[in-house]
């Protein structure tokens, strides 16, 4: 499908004043539909060309975010509860946004439902924006003549997960910004504050105090070498996100790190789990092969000792035996979720089993997560009083050296 630019003239029908725009569409009509849309009568719709438009149209990475999917997905489904046809429905959400690169992509999918595609392969189309899962389901949805029903579970699968990494990332964010404000400040104190008292002590002939030396010495080698510092950041962070990125073993390394770190440990363990098991329970209850529900549940994992789980799952699954051994006995699995898949698989309601997994963690995910809170608080409260402490004593130290000098 191709994307094109557009300049209009338009009446605005609250007051008649005449208004100029341009956007993007793939073709005149949906111009005129996205103008209506925006309380306007067109009188002039031309097409142009501009370098700043084809640039613009290039995107890295995720467009459509995670709430922005929900709220689509619900888009869809209030639409179809409606009676509106699914080509409408796309082409009435694409009209309506106002993000440029998200309405882009809504076109596509328009154009490939209205060509005859079906609602999954449209998705398959943009694999960074809509994750394995939703395709799986919503070609399920599609088959058995369910898509209705089938998005109105994938919107809660999707708000459930949504909730529990938005509260991790809440959890996480105050500690990073206390310990980025600390390590602000000692730079500061290094760099600019205690080089001051070294030619008030050369001028007495003086003894500096040993913690005001040893900052005095840290902010000396940081002004000295601040531009090596630099670079050697600058390195180390594309190193880091390389072997992030290519190293199977150093993500294990970071994946192994994670879920042994003290306090933090338990909620990635808690979030990893849960994923597994509401992933698993939505497609198994649809009917989706068990093969292929290894298959997702291994996309949209980030971590890899979770990911080798799955691995080892499907090998299980080639080799006829029951996947809960795979998680039986492991570091990263809790005992109540093996048992509860083990169940699941010998009474042959897996499905099921998982579901009731997935509620369990859900449910205490709140708890799991203001726990951690908690936990973290006091410890980066007594962090941050020790690095205030000697800080202040470097500082003050001095002072109190020179006030006896005199």
């Amino acid at each position: 499908m191709v994307i094109l630019d557009y300049k209009f003239r338009a009446r605005r029908l609250k007051d008649g004043k005449i208004i100029k725009g341009s956007t993007e569409a793939p073709s005149k009509a949906m111009v005129e539909k996205y103008i209506q849309e925006r309380g306007m009568n067109p009188i002039e719709i031309y097409q142009s060309t501009s370098i700043i438009g084809v640039l613009g149209r290039i995107s890295v990475g995720r467009v459509i975010k995670e709430r922005d999917l929900i709220f689509f997905l619900r888009q869809i489904g209030s639409l179809l509860n409606a009676g509106v046809q699914l080509n409408e429905a796309i082409e009435i959400l694409a009209t309506q946004q106002s993000n440029k690169q998200i309405r882009r992509i809504y076109y596509g999918l328009f154009y490939e439902v209205n060509s005859g595609t079906t609602l999954a392969d449209a998705f398959e189309e943009y694999p960074t924006d809509f994750p394995e899962i939703l395709v799986s389901m919503v070609r399920v949805g599609e088959k058995t003549g369910d898509l209705r029903g089938t998005l109105d579970e994938i919107i809660i699968y999707f708000e459930s997960q949504f909730k529990i990494k938005n509260s991790i990332k809440q959890t996480m964010m105050m500690p990073m910004i206390y310990l980025v404000i600390a390590f602000l400040v000692a730079i500061f104190i290094f760099a600019f504050v205690m080089p001051g008292f070294e030619d008030m002590f050369d001028s007495l002939d003086g003894d500096m105090p040993g913690i005001s030396l040893a900052f005095l010495q840290v902010g000396n080698y940081l002004q000295a070498n601040y531009i090596m510092l630099i670079v050697e950041f600058v390195a180390f962070i594309v190193v880091f996100r390389l072997l992030k990125s290519k190293s199977k073993k150093f993500q294990r390394l970071l994946a192994y790190i994670s879920i042994k770190m003290p306090i933090l440990g338990s909620v990635v363990r808690l979030s990893n789990l849960s994923r597994i098991a509401a992933t698993m329970s939505q497609m198994l209850n649809k009917h989706v092969p068990l093969q292929e529900c290894l298959i997702t549940t291994y996309e949209i994992l980030d971590n890899q000792i979770y990911k080798d789980i799955i691995i080892e799952a499907q090998k299980n699954v080639n080799n006829g035996d029951y996947i809960s051994q795979a998680f039986e006995g492991h570091y990263a699995v809790e005992v109540v979720f093996t048992r509860m898949i083990s169940v699941g698989e010998r009474t042959g309601d897996l499905g099921k089993m998982l579901k009731n997994l997935s509620t369990f963690y859900d449910e205490d995910s709140g708890v799991q997560i203001d726990r951690v809170r908690k936990l973290i608080e006091p410890v980066l409260m007594l962090v941050i009083f020790s690095l205030v402490v000697v800080m202040l004593l470097a500082i003050m130290l001095p002072s109190l050296s020179f006030s006896g000098s005199m």
